[in-house]
């Protein structure tokens, strides 16, 4: 039944994040392609929107609120024209994208989500044990946190996301990704580690596949040989989207980068000069939509989004020149115009890095890690951040690359590529003002940024595949083949594509004599494997949700229960909708903690002599705190002060004041024991 319900949540996510979106964009005139490939990051802005004014209204939001009112709105405005008879025509001069409503273009869709599909079940679904399993990651504990608030409270406003755990500042938190999640869990009734796995596998097998086939369809200008090409290199980067499920782990950036894409296209639809007025205001009009809708997922693609589109503006420059019919003196008012726009682009640049809504994220601290050459043998062979290197598929990236330098109407993709490639080398392998400024839009975080440079990466990759299928086709000789004839030369590119297939995704193994060698999706589903398994080590294990589960018959239902978050008891709320008043790490908060957050983490256990910790605990009004099991945690060599696990680590002069409290101590009378496990009521 659980894979019946996993089965089931799939549907959900799939139907929640394209079928409003899907009717909208019919209604303006969108082919059925166009309208379901567009669809995403739409839909996301207006849940988005919606969740907040629900938010103000005091509506409780869910999928009948939400999700609901958007499809009816959406279906009703798409049938209005036919219920009263007016004839709808395909407006196809204002098409968001290439792509043909035929079943040409429809059969490669299919290929690329079919080949997404089968690479998903392969690597994630046959490695995550259970439907119900989940990651204790850093960032998960935050994740689930408010994917539960929003279940239980039913405020889904991204504006108010943040406040989860008690700081002072702003309550913002994207959360476009966690809305999803939370409308597919309110739909089907299914646990939220159901439904968040259920989304990974939309995003992977569905989302990301098809936003690739757009972009891939725009830039190779409908080459159907790249655009079949790139259904198999797609997939084939572990840095992106694999990497994100197994560190962080970095799910709202795993969404809102899976519809970069869709947004790439519409900027460059955009910028391009020989768009005609109402088509360009058509295109402004989405493009802002979608990026709203791309930003309450995770902000930082939006910069993805404007390194990877920079280069091609630069490219129209002689087009707009022809369009505004600028003959004279053209080299000397384009290179004009190039500087100009490079000194706006470098002004906007600086003025959002010093704003102080950004500080936050610009600041960061996320040293770097290795020296120059590795960092240019990383770029090289895809081993963005340690990643183990992919060095066939940096051969196909370099053949890619020396195509688009004898085709220069696609050079500056390999621009915008390689910029992307830069901030990641210099987040990794230097520190200082540079780094700065040039990275701190991504928390200087190499991950991202190397994800930032998959998406033309792919592109260049397929392009790169298919020239080498082309060459092989010309060299094999017919005594290997037989006869040269389109049946036999697609049967050699199948082949070629299997091998070249098997070798990126091969599994890690061992060779006699010679020891383990591990291959980059080897290292993925080893991680996978391993961060969802039940049989390895959990911060917060099957034992302690036990414990929580007799803790819930005693504490009344929605009461605060007081925590130490780095004994497991974070996931108690995301989990178990244990409502602890610690429900993610420190890393995660938004703000500086409360007065009353620090009177409790540091002085809790002299509340019996303080009045101060007395108040703190009233105004919350908690009455029980919980204590579970910290025996993963140990001391950190050469500093006293720190404590380690494989998931987390904490200063213990933050926490000395729960981590103090034992049964002697005045004011806690035990409730319920269970080996180190407590429940204490508290004396106040």
């Amino acid at each position: 039944m659980i894979w019946l319900g996993f089965a089931a949540a799939i549907l959900a996510v799939a139907l929640i994040l394209y079928m409003p979106g899907f009717f909208l964009l019919r209604t303006f005139g969108q082919s059925s392609i166009n309208a379901f490939v567009f669809a995403p990051p739409l839909v996301l802005a207006l849940y988005a929107i919606s969740e907040i004014v629900l938010s103000g209204l005091g509506i409780r939001g869910s999928w009948c609120t939400i999700f609901l009112p958007v499809l009816v709105i959406a279906v009703v405005v798409f049938l209005l024209p036919l219920l009263l008879k007016r004839k709808k025509e395909e407006r196809t001069s204002y098409s968001l994208s290439y792509l043909s409503n035929t079943r040409a273009y429809w059969g490669m869709l299919a290929l690329y989500v079919a080949v997404g599909a089968v690479v998903t079940s392969v690597i994630f679904c046959l490695h995550m044990h259970r439907p119900d399993s989940y990651t204790q990651l850093y960032d998960n504990a935050w994740h689930m946190g408010i994917i539960q608030k929003f279940l239980i409270n039913g405020d889904f406003s991204t504006v108010k996301a943040g406040d989860i755990v008690a700081t002072s500042g702003s309550t913002f938190y994207p959360t476009g990704w966690h809305s999803l999640v939370a409308l597919a869990a309110s739909l089907t009734g299914e646990a939220v580690p159901i439904s968040i796995n259920a989304s990974i596998v939309v995003i992977l097998g569905l989302v990301y596949p098809i936003s690739m086939f757009a972009l891939m369809s725009r830039i190779s200008e409908n080459n159907r040989n790249f655009i079949i090409a790139g259904a198999f290199t797609v997939p084939m980067f572990a840095a992106f989207p694999w990497r994100f499920l197994t560190f962080g782990p970095l799910y709202s950036n795993l969404l809102s980068f899976s519809i970069v894409p869709l947004v790439i296209i519409l900027a460059l639809n955009m910028v391009e000069a020989k768009r005609v007025l109402k088509e360009r205001l058509f295109t402004i009009l989405v493009f802002v939509w979608s990026i709203v809708g791309v930003a309450a997922t995770q902000p930082n693609a939006v910069f993805t989004i404007g390194v990877l589109v920079v280069p091609y503006l630069f490219l129209q420059i002689p087009e707009y020149l022809t369009y505004f019919k600028v003959m004279k003196n053209r080299k000397v008012i384009g290179s004009i115009v190039g500087v100009a726009l490079a000194v706006a682009i470098a002004g906007f640049w600086a003025l959002l890095y010093n704003a102080k809504f950004m500080q936050r994220t610009v600041t960061w601290q996320w040293p770097s890690f290795e020296g120059k050459t590795q960092a240019l043998i990383d770029v090289a062979f895809v081993g963005f951040h340690d990643a183990e290197p992919q060095i066939l598929l940096g051969i196909l990236i370099f053949v890619g690359v020396v195509y688009t330098v004898f085709h220069k109407r696609m050079l500056w993709m390999t621009s915008a590529y390689l910029i992307m490639c830069v901030f990641y080398a210099i987040s990794s392998s230097t520190e200082g003002f540079l780094k700065n400024v040039l990275t701190g839009f991504w928390y200087h975080d190499q991950y991202r940024l190397g994800a930032s440079a998959v998406f033309y990466g792919a592109v260049l990759a397929g392009i790169g595949l298919w020239n080498v299928l082309a060459v092989v086709a010309e060299v094999v000789p017919e005594t290997l083949i037989g006869v040269k004839n389109a049946k036999n030369q697609c049967l050699l590119s199948m082949i070629c594509i299997l091998l070249i297939v098997l070798v990126n995704f091969f599994p890690s193994f061992h060779l006699s004599g010679k020891g383990d060698y591990v291959t980059p999706f080897g290292a993925i589903t080893r991680d996978i494997s391993y961060w969802n398994s039940p049989d390895q080590p959990k911060s917060y294990s099957a034992a302690e949700s036990a414990f929580v589960a007799k803790v819930k018959k005693i504490v009344p239902e929605g009461e605060v229960v007081l925590n130490q978050p780095y004994d497991g008891s974070a996931y108690a709320w995301g989990q178990d909708s244990l409502n602890v008043y610690y429900k993610a790490w420190e890393g995660n908060w938004m703000g500086s903690p409360t007065e009353d957050n620090c009177q409790i983490s540091k002085s809790l256990d002299k509340i019996a002599e303080s009045n101060k910790v007395r108040r703190a605990v009233q105004r919350i009004g908690a009455e029980y705190l919980l204590i579970l099991d910290r025996s993963d945690f140990s001391n950190v060599k050469d500093n006293d002060d720190l404590v380690q696990s494989i998931y987390a680590s904490y200063s213990k002069h933050n926490w000395e004041g729960i981590d103090n409290i034992t049964d002697k101590t005045k004011g806690f009378t035990v409730v319920l024991s269970q080996g180190d496990m407590r429940l204490y009521k508290i004396a106040i």
